[in-house]
């Protein structure tokens, strides 16, 4: 072995000179190396400085995924959003600018319209249901279901529809202009709860006036905690026309809702788009599953058991939207919130009234019919259980009741019932 070991020493002296040229062009090899990394690099300094189209990102990347639940978020903010300087939520957002704020107050649905420049997008946010809102919960718990206009063969959940319907004239119209004098920006249309449901068919009422927009890589649409908004044929149509992300947090009952399985006069319900699931947002906001709609291993794999309204808030990428509502940097001291309908019960408001006018119940009857126990009309009706007219009076001529019913007025409802197919009255109904 020690005679190989000094073989091996005498070699490596008589290669002296050798080992030194080699060394001689090593250097020069990397030199030549170095100088083309810089000039890569150079290159590449040159290519960042010229405009890159898509300034966004991916809509399924961590940071505009956040970007997009705090624009969501600012919907629910209660003062006005005009300096965009509402505290924390804005200011994850830093450079927007609003365009417009739009309300309903007669449904109590709320949202604005706003650029950022520097990521070139134009933003479409609606509000959620509001806590403690009776305007909201009745646009969220009428859910039968109503024909899909621009699509005729697909039907919708018809309070969502309904809501948007009465919005729409504030947003659209003018949505198509700022689109026009920025074509280059993306369009996003962002939104919690009911405002996914909003957002949603903001989206394809877009769509059916700009049809070149149509499953277009400018236009999304990213909504957190969405429920259900129409049938099979309908999520259909969305995917065809728009690339749709759906966050859910887990143990959020509201996307499971109206539920998938078919509901006996009404229909069934089916997602559209890619769900972005997060299964603990406490370990790691940035964690979550891409599945597919409606996939059984994702949120529809949380048992019943599990579910609770306390999960529906988020948080979504760290953005919890409950946030939206506190804070000393919203307060406006010259904004009257006393007198805006969001916030507060409304004893002067005519609820009754609102549960039959416009289509909140549809005025097609309970549970989606067109009758009440048979009968074809409650005002008006040809024939109640022998009695030939109702006359428009309050009262069944010589008649106590009707089938349980106390009095019928000549308003087409029903006071005192108690049970027109189980619920507990029609005005008034615990629906």
């Amino acid at each position: 072995m020690k005679q190989q070991i000094i073989s091996s020493s005498c070699k490596a002296t008589s290669t002296k000179y050798t080992h030194n040229s080699f060394s001689h062009l090593l250097q020069h090899t990397l030199s030549f190396k170095l100088i083309t990394l810089i000039s890569l690099i150079f290159l590449s300094v040159l290519i960042e400085a010229s405009p890159v189209p898509n300034t966004l990102g991916p809509i399924t990347s961590f940071p505009v995924l956040q970007s997009c639940a705090n624009f969501a978020a600012a919907a629910y903010i209660n003062s006005p959003l005009q300096n965009w300087n509402c505290g924390d939520i804005c200011m994850a957002n830093a450079g927007t600018q609003l365009v417009k704020e739009f309300k309903n107050e007669r449904l109590n649905t709320r949202g604005f319209i706003a650029t950022h420049p520097e990521k070139e997008l134009i933003i479409v946010s609606y509000r959620g249901t509001q806590p403690g809102s009776i305007r909201n919960y009745i646009t969220d718990f009428v859910i039968y279901q109503d024909t899909y206009s621009p699509k005729p063969d697909t039907k919708v959940h018809h309070g969502f529809l309904n809501a948007w319907e009465q919005i729409q004239p504030q947003v659209t119209d003018d949505l198509i202009k700022l689109i026009q004098e920025n074509p280059d920006f993306r369009i996003g249309f962002m939104g919690h709860s009911l405002g996914g449901a909003l957002a949603t068919f903001s989206a394809l009422d877009l769509i059916e006036k700009k049809p070149d927009l149509a499953n277009n890589e400018k236009l999304f649409l990213a909504t957190f905690g969405q429920p259900r908004i129409g049938d099979e044929k309908f999520a259909k149509y969305v995917d065809e026309n728009i690339r749709a992300i759906r966050t859910i947090v887990r143990g959020d009952p509201v996307p499971r809702l109206p539920t998938s399985w078919p509901i006996p006069f009404i229909g069934s319900y089916k997602h559209f788009g890619e769900e972005l699931y997060i299964n603990n947002p406490d370990q790691d906001p940035s964690a979550f599953i891409e599945c597919n709609a409606e996939d059984p291993n994702c949120s529809e794999s949380v048992p019943l058991r599990q579910l609770s309204l306390k999960y529906h808030s988020g948080p979504y990428y760290g953005v919890n939207m409950r946030d939206a509502n506190k804070g000393p940097n919203e307060i406006d001291e010259n904004y009257d919130y006393s007198a805006d309908p969001y916030f507060n019960y409304d004893p002067n408001f005519n609820y009754e009234s609102f549960m039959g006018v416009n289509g909140v119940d549809g005025t097609k009857g309970v549970n989606g019919t067109e009758e009440v126990k048979g009968t074809e009309r409650v005002n008006g009706t040809k024939e109640v259980k022998g009695t030939e007219r109702v006359n428009g009076t309050n009262e069944v001529n010589d008649t106590k009741e009707v089938k349980g019913t106390k009095e019928v007025n000549g308003t087409g409802e029903v006071y005192g019932t108690k049970g027109v197919k189980g619920t507990k009255g029609v005005n008034g109904t615990k629906y």
